[in-house]
């Protein structure tokens, strides 16, 4: 790439013009300290552009049914085979009185492959909690577990989102998108819903009015190339079907069994935040996942173009399987100090991402 298409890039960028494909490549190879730091200034003009100095969060309570799966991602360390020593089964009881005691305005609620929880017992828990709790935003099950509830119980995709859906589910995470390289799937997730089944779930949740999240999970290797096919595959998605209402990058986690030793530093947290900020131009949100990067990256994400944090944050167990050093959950408090540690005003919001204010 030239130094004349990344000015051009940044520029276009920071105004919240569309970048083109080559433009966004320049962005994603300005490797150096100068180019990543330029990335963040005209990702944080382009956020402040749309959000001023307000950043949000939401009180949310993160349930995970089981840990068994019978899937292969050789990233996870958080899965297990029944009958392994780690494996866990929470019953209805225990995830309703979770609910109960920390009172969240959302509920976000991942399992696995497993036949444990199958479909019709998720289906009666999303059902049985809108009955017990009207207001709550219930945001549950990636497209890989909707596409998993599909094949075990022979109907399609789009009948397991409908009885969701009229269940009293609102919205659907953005888990089990991983890397859309067909090089990257292939050595860590082969036998995973592929990127076309990914995107057919979630264009068949937008149908039916149900909003989705979107992820990339990066730091195995990919390339700056391939982090940005990952982007513009979701762009156009959200193009053809507008229900995609936050980006969330997924720092890997690579325990005391991975390949590397620790996960992504910091300043490359920060610049796909600012990458997907400005390829991103029709995603309304970009969060900074603080269990995965720390709150302290957080923070300062909220200067690299994301404008939520999650939390307060109960229960969170997939990336400290994984050896997270993170806290498990936060107060309203923490959540409060670490937003104005970056600079930035906190607003409380609800599952939709309304505010007061």
């Amino acid at each position: 790439m030239t130094d004349a298409a990344l000015e051009t890039a940044l520029a276009k960028g920071a105004a919240r013009e569309r970048i083109s494909h080559g433009e966004a490549l320049a962005l994603a190879r300005a490797l150096t300290p100068d180019g990543v730091h330029r990335l963040g200034e005209a990702a944080l003009v382009n956020r402040r552009a749309r959000f001023g100095d307000r950043a949000t969060y939401v009180f949310n309570l993160q349930i995970n049914p089981s840990n068994i799966c019978e899937g292969t991602c050789r990233f996870c360390r958080y899965s297990a085979r029944k009958g392994d020593e780690h494996a866990y089964v929470l019953d209805e009881e225990e995830i309703l009185g979770r609910i109960a005691q920390f009172e969240p305005a959302e509920v976000h609620i991942v399992g696995g492959m497993n036949r444990v929880w199958d479909f019709r017992r998720s289906l009666e828990l999303v059902r049985e909690i809108r009955r017990r709790h009207p207001e709550i935003w219930i945001k549950a099950y990636t497209a890989v577990e909707m596409d998993w509830f599909a094949r075990c119980d022979g109907i399609g995709v789009g009948g397991v989102l409908s009885q969701f859906r009229e269940a009293g589910l609102n919205a659907m995470p953005g888990g089990g998108a991983e890397l859309f390289s067909g090089r990257m799937r292939a050595e860590y997730c082969p036998d995973k819903l592929d990127p076309a089944g990914w995107f057919d779930v979630h264009k068949k949740a937008h149908g039916l009015g149900l909003s989705t999240n979107a992820t990339m999970l990066y730091g195995l290797g990919e390339t700056p190339d391939e982090r940005v096919e990952h982007l513009l595959a979701l762009r156009d998605a959200q193009d053809e079907t507008g229900g995609f209402v936050c980006f969330v990058p997924l720092a890997y986690q690579p325990g005391k069994h991975g390949a590397w030793e620790d996960g992504p530093p910091p300043i490359e947290n920060l610049a796909v935040i600012a990458l997907a900020r400005l390829v991103l131009d029709n995603f309304p949100h970009i969060k900074a996942y603080w269990p995965m990067v720390g709150l302290e990256t957080a923070a300062a994400a909220l200067s690299w173009g994301a404008d939520d944090l999650d939390g307060p944050l109960g229960e969170e167990r997939i990336a400290h399987a994984a050896g997270a050093r993170t806290p498990r959950a936060v107060t309203r408090l923490r959540m409060h100090e670490t937003i104005r540690l970056g600079g930035f005003c906190p607003v409380e919001r609800t599952g939709d991402f309304r505010t007061d204010t």
